[in-house]
């Protein structure tokens, strides 16, 4: 489902993610970044040329992301400012060992999201709320060379955007990134532990993690707050097939590389609480694409396209 996820996201606002769909010839391999910021080291560190010099301990890696579908509730560096809204120098990043350069710019518009809990609509923030881009990231190094992927990039809430838009369409996410969540690149107020409870709903296949997360009551709180649609109980196990050097991209000596599997016997436990994601998912799975899309976006005034 996760091509198919896509082509629901399609609004026609953008020719260049319009014709990279329609370009699509298998079933895509999504890599989810929640709380990205503007680290766009994953692009080299799910790339088959590190993966290759890095081999697994045990099994084998999923198939390398297509697209990259980053997330932040926070826009914090000017210089991507810029670049998104003003057309700005296209580089982002450049310290003389990497080079990282965004081309092909598009603003797919505004997803129909309320105002959650921990995101609310501010004078500060009005211009990225809930907004979305579609881009092409160039990763330049002198070790690997230049690697391109397409990236999504919604500026959201993390969890809203898991529990109104990634379940509730069955996306199938086969990488999620878990790296310096909310201590560094991105904008989050919390740990971001309750990602482990979606990660079976999201059919991940492999978790990339620098260890850091705890549950506590603020993570207890999302979990029941999206109780619908977002397991109340643990439900994956783990099994770490590559670990390596985290000190270059998190506050972690390690990161970790973990495959998904169900528990054994243990079914997912929902909390019937989130009445509005509860009315979306019925209404996106019971009617067409089309009703679907004029869902999902709204206008520049915060509206429904209906």
């Amino acid at each position: 489902m996760s091509t198919q996820f896509l082509r629901l996201l399609d609004n026609r606002r953008g020719v260049q993610f319009s014709n990279y769909i329609s370009n699509l010839e298998h079933d895509a391999c999504i890599a989810w970044y929640p709380s990205a910021g503007t680290d766009f080291r994953a692009l080299f560190y799910l790339n088959d040329a590190f993966l290759t010099m890095s081999p697994t301990i045990v099994g084998e890696d999923p198939a390398e992301p297509d697209i990259f579908f980053y997330s932040d509730y926070d826009l914090m560096s000017s210089t991507f400012e810029q670049i998104l809204f003003h057309g700005g120098n296209p580089v982002i990043h450049d310290d003389g060992r990497a080079k990282v350069t965004l081309s092909d710019i598009e603003d797919l518009g505004r997803l129909n999201f309320e105002p959650s809990p921990a995101f609310q609509w501010t004078e500060r923030n009005s211009h990225f709320f809930n907004r979305v881009f579609f881009f092409h990231a160039t990763i330049e190094s002198a070790e690997f060379g230049s690697i391109t992927k397409p990236v999504l990039y919604a500026f959201c809430c993390n969890e809203q955007l898991c529990a109104e838009l990634l379940l509730p369409l069955r996306a199938k996410v086969s990488h999620v990134i878990h790296v310096r969540y909310g201590h560094g690149f991105g904008g989050a107020n919390c740990s971001g532990h309750w990602i482990q409870h979606a990660l079976s709903p999201l059919q991940c296949e492999v978790y990339i993690h620098d260890g850091l997360s705890y549950h506590d009551q603020i993570e207890a709180n999302i979990i029941s707050y999206y109780g619908d649609v977002i397991p109340q109980e643990q439900i994956s196990a783990f099994t770490t097939i590559r670990e390596i050097d985290g000190r270059g991209w998190s506050d972690s000596s390690t990161i970790y590389w973990q495959t998904i599997r169900n528990i054994p016997n243990v079914l997912p436990m929902f909390k019937h609480s989130g009445i509005r994601s509860m009315l979306r998912r019925e209404l996106i799975l019971r009617q067409n694409s089309k009703t679907v899309n004029s869902y999902l976006w709204c206008d520049e005034n915060g509206t429904e396209n209906v």
